[in-house]
């Protein structure tokens, strides 16, 4: 495959909470599914391209140097066109309701493992999981936690990054045919939860419950990433939840 590729048929699936880069750049991931291409990972995209779940967009995309995982490309001309790279994302509409059941169906067969040990037997960093959720909490950030908020220069409001939120949510979990000796306890990134958190900070914990983890009357499938660093870690980028019967 080209270390460039102009990808028309996007659709995002999934968008992690915002991060800050050294050079104090703040920074989303958002994952895709591609007829042609299967999964995608796009990293950094400015937070002003307001992409979304469900949205279709295309992307002039390349890849990058210092993430060699498979599935991972960012926005041609990422770091020297910054301030202008959300006018290269183009959004055509969101994927209707009908079309997303369909579109999660398509993905468990095609992407779905077992065991997240299957996508590091097969050098993977994105998959689809169909867990037995165990447990689901907010746990405290710990030392890494800033409660120094900034503002933005393309929004009067405070902007959010991960390191901002005192609480994480977290779940513990085996997937369909587990082979790991222990649950799966994995950190949530979906960055809905956390924006619930912003919005509502007297009630943070509610996030859990929205996400339905724990309901007995809905399915759930997580989207799985590793992360760059650490190719052994997995963590939980989407929750898609549905009501039996639904798939």
């Amino acid at each position: 495959m080209s270390d460039t590729q102009f990808m028309d048929d996007l659709i995002v699936i999934g968008e992690a909470v915002p991060d800050e880069l050294k050079d104090k750049r703040k920074v989303l991931c958002s994952a895709c599914y591609s007829d042609e291409h299967g999964l995608v990972r796009i990293y950094p995209i400015p937070p002003n391209a307001h992409m979304r779940r469900w949205d279709r967009v295309s992307i002039p995309l390349e890849r990058n140097p210092q993430d060699t995982r498979g599935e991972s490309w960012k926005v041609q001309g990422s770091k020297r066109e910054w301030d202008v790279l959300s006018e290269k994302i183009h959004r055509h509409g969101k994927l209707p309701q009908p079309g997303r059941i369909s579109l999660l169906h398509k993905l468990y067969r095609d992407f779905g493992v077992d065991c997240i040990q299957n996508l590091n037997d097969n050098m993977l960093s994105l998959g689809i999981i169909k867990p037995d959720v165990l447990n689901a909490w907010m746990e405290e950030r710990g030392e890494r936690y800033d409660p120094t908020v900034q503002i933005t220069l393309d929004s009067p409001t405070r902007f959010f990054t991960i390191h901002n939120y005192k609480l994480q949510p977290r779940v513990k979990y085996r997937c369909s045919d587990c082979r790991s000796q222990n649950p799966h306890n994995q950190q949530i990134l979906e960055w809905g939860a956390y924006e619930w958190m912003r919005k509502h900070p007297d009630n943070p914990e509610q996030a859990i419950p929205n996400l339905r983890l724990t309901d007995p009357q809905y399915d759930k499938y997580f989207l799985v990433g590793n992360m760059s660093k650490y190719r052994n870690a997995f963590v939980v980028i989407s929750v898609f939840r549905f009501k039996h019967g639904t798939i």
